[in-house]
């Protein structure tokens, strides 16, 4: 397994952690903030399920295909944006323009996953003769 994927795995397996913390602390409280909400639901949709499978994704996609990964290194690049646009955008969701910033990081994370997966992966059409 590709350092790629093993780094996306090892970051969804410690947020669903987190997640599952927060999860256990929201159930023992009979009110909590809305921050611990939006942060416990992200860390689980973009840590725990997206991290997985973009981890997932870049090992067994290209397989599947028989074609390496067309863009290694805009992979390594998702996974600092992606870490860095979820930890943002659940650490300053309060601040409105930070937040955003945030958010738009982690958009361009997964467009560089779409985009990443669908030239390796997706072969072009034969050209008819």
């Amino acid at each position: 397994m590709s350092p790629l994927s093993k780094n996306f795995l090892r970051a969804s397996l410690i947020y669903f952690m987190i997640s599952a913390i927060l999860g256990i602390i929201m159930v023992s409280m009979k009110s909590y903030p809305a921050q611990l909400l939006f942060t416990h639901v992200h860390l689980n949709l973009l840590g725990w399920m997206s991290m997985m499978i973009f981890g997932v994704g870049y090992h067994i996609l290209p397989r599947f295909t028989g074609r390496p990964l067309a863009y290694p290194k805009i992979g390594n690049l998702q996974f600092y944006l992606a870490n860095i646009g979820l930890v943002g955008l659940v650490s300053f969701r309060p601040i409105h323009p930070l937040v955003e910033i945030f958010a738009g990081i982690e958009v361009i994370s997964i467009g560089l996953f779409v985009v990443n997966i669908w030239v390796s992966t997706i072969p072009p059409k034969p050209e008819p003769e």
